[in-house]
């Protein structure tokens, strides 16, 4: 009698035969540029649409009962769109609150008319009525932006607060946040917040309403694929997105477990690999952070910094004393550590992350029904000009979870690479990306 095939076995059959048909399929080579809700705003290192889109597409081939998806490090919301698109709901967390709001309004952005409309008004009253409104002072404001800059974000922030619908004043608060970042004085070229030199600032764009109705008026265009790919979805189910602000293991019990887990964690500290937090800073001392879903803690913008030294390895406390541990469960690790063990600060900032890493991955874990697909889209940086083994400790890691190992597919990036911050002997342009796909199992009921 022939043995029937195991899900596990169809999914890695259906992601193998991409590569067969296709050597370079999974590279993406062709792809130009992000389109739609995907394009509202230029978070740092952000997923490919259409590589998350194909690993859904097949998933859902061979289980098409899927309906959840989860993403604990949600970001600028690639993976949230994708399953949208496909019909299903989502669940993600991010403990940046611009990448909150950015999610949100990607998922429930107003209609094209609502937002020429207001943008329409806001320019116009941005001109007019709030034209000596007065910018918000924080330290550093005069660093970061030339007066003439600063009024004109001034008139606009102060006619955004003044549009009556949420949904559109949130969609508007993103355009202002790419308008931002277009208009500073921080270097666009990087994620962290670097000056240009004073000659380069004098020769910068000095209209901040002229920039913002360009922007406003790219992304009100984009949002006509949005609601024709939503459109398509059907009415028999319109998908919803729930969103969570907060670190992956603050408290939180879901709703409903989901069906299948898809992200991309963070490759390292954010301080020495991609600082999402202080590539937001600057857009969230100019947002009424009111209307950031989930509420705001005003202590996050205590420094540029802050929102990173809350995340992943942000913390280098008792690095030391995690070791022992760490290395019983990933034998990878072990030998990374022995490798620098030479130096004690490289040693600690491993250690630390990997340690915050081991308990995102068991809460993740916690929150996915049993035999839950998962896909972790992973890079690996240098740390003291040697590989951190991230694709090998992950696997260890989720083995020690209780995960099955599906399969790995090794991606070549194209032209444009996923950039790390360069510091000393830390960070490094990426030239390849690895897909771990796993089966997350209760610890009874599997191995």
């Amino acid at each position: 009698m022939e043995q029937t095939a195991s899900p596990s076995d169809l999914l890695r059959d259906l992601l193998a035969q991409r590569i067969q048909d296709d050597p370079e399929f999974w590279s993406f080579n062709a792809l130009r540029s992000r389109s739609g809700n995907h394009a509202l705003f230029q978070y740092p290192a952000m997923m490919v649409p259409e590589l998350q889109g194909a690993l859904l597409d097949d998933l859902l081939a061979i289980e098409p009962d899927t309906s959840l998806v989860y993403d604990p490090f949600s970001g600028s919301g690639t993976v949230m769109l994708e399953s949208l698109y496909r019909g299903l709901d989502f669940h993600g967390s991010d403990i940046n609150p611009l990448a909150i709001l950015l999610c949100q309004v990607k998922a429930t952005p107003p209609t094209l008319g609502a937002a020429q409309l207001a943008i329409r008004r806001t320019i116009s009253e941005a001109l007019t009525t709030y034209s000596d409104a007065q910018a918000p002072d924080f330290p550093g404001v005069d660093k970061w932006f030339k007066p003439e800059i600063k009024a004109g974000l001034a008139s606009l922030r102060e006619a955004i607060k003044h549009r009556s619908n949420l949904v559109t004043r949130r969609f508007m608060w993103i355009c202002f946040a790419e308008t931002i970042r277009l208009v500073s004085n921080s270097r666009i070229s990087t994620f962290k917040l670097h000056t240009y030199t004073q000659d380069e600032i004098d020769r910068r764009e000095t209209d901040a309403i002229k920039v913002f109705r360009a922007v406003a008026g790219r992304n009100a265009v984009r949002l006509k694929l949005h609601w024709t790919k939503m459109s398509a979805v059907g009415d028999d189910h319109l998908p919803t997105a729930t969103l969570l602000p907060g670190s992956v293991t603050d408290r939180w019990v879901a709703p409903r477990k989901a069906d299948v887990l898809m992200t991309s964690p963070p490759y390292g500290d954010n301080k020495t690999t991609v600082p999402y937090g202080q590539h937001s800073y600057l857009p969230l001392r100019w947002i009424d952070t009111s209307d950031i879903p989930g509420g705001f803690d005003p202590a996050l913008l205590n420094s540029t910094s802050r929102i990173d030294s809350l995340s992943l390895g942000g913390s280098l406390k008792h690095a030391d004393d995690a070791r022992d541990e760490l290395a019983g469960v990933s034998k990878s690790l072990e030998r990374f550590i022995l490798e620098i063990d030479s130096a004690p600060p490289l040693r600690r900032k491993v250690l630390s992350f990997t340690r915050d890493y081991r308990d995102a991955l068991s809460a993740v874990s916690a929150r996915l029904k049993d035999g839950a697909f998962c896909f972790f889209t992973l890079g690996e940086r240098r740390v003291g000009k040697r590989t951190f083994p991230l694709v090998d400790i992950t696997r260890e890691l989720l083995e020690a979870e209780n995960h099955e190992i599906v399969t790995i597919i090794e991606r070549t990036l194209p032209g444009s690479r996923k950039r790390m911050a360069a510091k000393n002997s830390e960070g490094a342009t990426m030239a390849r990306e690895w897909i771990l796909v796993t089966r997350a199992w209760r610890k009874s009921d599997h191995g």
